[in-house]
């Protein structure tokens, strides 16, 4: 078995034939997939799409690109969200993570101040209900490791890990998880590897961030969460291990990070 950690597909633009979607998921082995919120509606679509199938999980929270949101309504909503009051009243599940939240300094059209106050706000209400963060970061990871570090939050997944052996190991020293993408796969991104190689065990992930970042082998095409089963098997090849051990390993950290049902 293995897990998608890190999945759009409640993107319905992208994925309009998301049964078919899932049915390929199920056949290559992914049978459970972690659906992220990128801002309020977007976790809002993710909460309603995931409602009525047991494979599914769903995380909310706004990306740095979307800081605007961050304001004490939306705030105020989302812990609404968490605790399925008012306008949310009528889900059964509830977000297993705040996230993916974080700080860009790449393509953000937002100010770094800005991002780092929506960063903590939300970190905040994690803490508030002992959830779990999904932290999106890009060109950025001194102030966000400052962000994480003063904040007190324990359990933290980098997603799509893309820094160096330096801040991987800053990550796993705080019992923080990397989560590795199709990235992996591509021949130039020696680093990457040599990181995965490296990784403990119990601290990693693996995830599509689909419909974004296929594997070499589907490049510039959509990505879709079938082929975490590709990515596993890459990283069995680095890692010198069977695609068992491996699939094992990251459907336990996924199950033990987000406190999945079993």
């Amino acid at each position: 078995m293995l897990i998608d950690s890190h999945s759009h597909l409640h993107f319905h633009k992208d994925f309009p034939d998301w049964q078919e979607v899932i049915t390929r998921a199920e056949a290559a082995g992914v049978t459970r997939q972690v659906l992220i919120g990128c801002e309020m509606r977007d976790s809002e679509r993710a909460a309603n799409f995931v409602q009525d199938k047991p494979s599914l999980e769903w995380v909310a929270g706004v990306h740095p690109h979307e800081s605007q949101q961050i304001t004490p309504e939306n705030l105020r909503s989302l812990r609404e969200m968490i605790r399925l009051e008012g306008d949310f009243a009528r889900w059964v599940k509830r977000p297993v993570a705040v996230g993916e939240i974080g700080l860009d300094y790449f393509r953000s059209p937002h100010a770094p101040d800005v991002q780092q106050k929506g960063f903590r706000e939300q970190l905040e209400i994690a803490l508030e209900f002992d959830l779990p963060v999904v932290v999106h970061v890009r060109d950025a990871f001194e102030d966000a490791a400052t962000v994480l570090r003063d904040s007190g939050v324990k359990r933290v997944v980098l997603h799509c890990f893309s820094g160096g052996p330096e801040q991987a190991d800053w990550a796993w020293s705080r019992g923080f998880l990397t989560s590795f993408t199709g990235v992996v796969t591509y021949p130039k991104n020696t680093v990457l590897m040599d990181i995965v190689r490296q990784a403990p065990a119990d601290l990693y992930m693996l995830e599509t961030d689909c419909p974004y970042l296929a594997p070499q082998v589907h490049r510039g095409k959509r990505n879709e969460p079938a082929f975490v089963r590709e990515i596993a098997e890459h990283v069995a090849e680095l890692r010198g291990e069977p695609l068992e051990t491996v699939a094992a390993q990251t459907t336990a950290n996924a199950i033990r990070f987000f406190d999945l049902q079993v």
